[in-house]
């Protein structure tokens, strides 16, 4: 059993899945509040569930690019839980959850190239390319930050469709059970986000 968090982009949340069955799954859709409701959203959820967090094989996190503050939230959450717990970390990019997601909902069977989005502030956006099949995603492109213009004309020249959507944690748990041979994190005591970019501190306008 796989506990999942995420916390890259605006919504907070976390999701439990077993053999390919997503078990149970909470969310906030909130600025600035991933610090008070993550911990509060996954004792809920394993409550209700009815499980023991002794039942869990790992913990699964949306790794980055995202936003900093929400990715050291999500991260040192999954440390804290999978020290005291023993299990090992899976980190999974937050682009290719997102990619993960679409993969899981669409509804037609041919050929597709689409990008993975998420705001970075600035007029920028990180993004990858991907083609999806059947039963995964093929990754075309590096995890990369460039301007949000530039990325959108160069998907019109690939005739990619653009996926704005935030990240879900049901999705990461389903990436992470999938390709956890992949992504799994044993030692994870220097496991530090994909951030994609220098912190750049702003002064405050008050």
């Amino acid at each position: 059993m796989i506990l999942a968090i995420e916390t890259a982009t605006e919504v907070c949340s976390t999701a439990l899945i077993h053999e390919g069955k997503l078990l149970s799954q909470r969310s906030v859709n909130e600025k600035n509040i991933h610090s008070e409701q993550l911990m509060m959203l996954i004792d809920e959820m394993i409550r209700e569930s009815n499980i023991s967090k002794k039942n869990l094989d790992a913990v699964a996190v949306s790794i980055g690019p995202g936003s900093f503050t929400g990715l050291r939230i999500g991260l040192s959450s999954a440390k804290g839980i999978a020290c005291a717990l023993g299990t090992p970390i899976i980190a999974v990019p937050t682009l290719d959850g997102i990619a993960e997601e679409y993969r899981l909902k669409r509804t037609s069977t041919g050929d597709e190239i689409f990008c993975s989005f998420i705001d970075a502030k600035r007029n920028e956006s990180f993004y990858c390319y991907y083609a999806v099949t059947q039963h995964d995603t093929v990754r075309l492109s590096e995890y990369a930050i460039k301007a949000k213009e530039e990325i959108l004309r160069e998907c019109e020249v690939k005739k990619a469709i653009v996926l704005r959507q935030p990240c879900n944690a049901s999705a990461v748990a389903h990436l992470a059970e999938r390709k956890k041979n992949e992504l799994i994190v044993d030692d994870f005591s220097q496991l530090e986000p994909l951030y994609l970019r220098d912190f750049v501190v702003t002064p405050s306008k008050k």
